[in-house]
């Protein structure tokens, strides 16, 4: 990607939550009506590098300005209800976007459409491991199973091997998944939960453990126009699901989505 149409600064919202925000070019541009205000995206955590990146080629292709903010989906989503002024959401979990449009239907304007799926890792600094419940057996971070997605896939995948009650002890619950994963990188633990595509994100981790899909729900990204996003969300969710977005989305590991929505 190129640097030279587009400014970048990393700020922290009020809320906490890490902005990448990308100004207009000087370019010719897509026509997008782009409206007065910055199209603000809220993101999980888990796909900061690359919704980051189509962000920079949305921003590129149209002129207009984005702001992308990631955390938790849960934190999100109820921001959102609070009456963040998001124009787009993407969950990692199903379950949140339904709880958005149950809980502040005001809020969504359009269908969730899956735009990516991705899998359960452990990782580890040493690497492969054929036992899960001894790599687990001492300190390991995963997402808060209370609220985060990582954190919900993990619980119900070792509660499905029956070491959930064994190894919850062990687990320091963190507020989303990149945080577990920093915490092993720096060694503050032995072991983390993330999924596939956070296991590429640090040189000094490896893959310890595969989890079988089949041992947790389907760990699907779905994605919503909110009302405030206007045809500059629109447009950006365009860019997402498409083949564009589908390809910058492959280049960071995740799996393809589907061209249909959940409701």
């Amino acid at each position: 990607m190129t640097h030279s149409t587009a400014i970048f600064r990393t700020a922290i919202c009020a809320a906490g939550l890490a902005a990448l925000v990308l100004g207009r070019p000087s370019a010719a541009a897509a026509q997008v009506e782009c409206g007065d205000t910055p199209l603000i995206v809220f993101a999980a955590a888990s796909m900061t590098d690359a919704v980051g990146e189509i962000a920079t080629a949305f921003a590129e292709q149209t002129g207009c300005e984005t702001s992308v903010s990631f955390a938790g989906s849960s934190t999100l989503a109820r921001q959102i209800a609070q009456g963040a002024p998001a124009g787009v959401f993407l969950s990692a979990n199903r379950d949140w976007v339904s709880w958005l449009t149950e809980n502040a239907p005001e809020q969504v304007a359009g269908t969730a459409v899956t735009v990516a799926r991705n899998g359960l890792v452990a990782v580890s600094r040493s690497g492969e491991t054929g036992d899960i419940a001894e790599l687990l057996s001492a300190r390991f971070a995963m997402g808060d199973p209370e609220h985060v997605p990582a954190g919900i896939y993990a619980k119900s995948a070792l509660e499905t091997l029956g070491i959930w009650q064994d190894v919850s002890p062990n687990a320091a619950f963190t507020e989303n998944v990149r945080v577990a994963l920093a915490l092993a990188a720096r060694g503050e633990v032995g072991a983390a939960i993330v999924y596939s595509t956070d296991a590429r994100m640090e040189p000094d981790l490896a893959v310890a453990y595969r989890f079988d899909p089949a041992s947790h729900p389907e760990i699907a990204y779905e994605a919503v126009l909110l009302k405030r996003g206007g045809p500059a969300g629109a447009a950006f969710l365009d860019m997402l699901s498409g083949p564009q977005g589908r390809r910058i989305l492959s280049t960071y590991g995740f799996l393809p989505g589907s061209d249909g929505g959940s409701g």
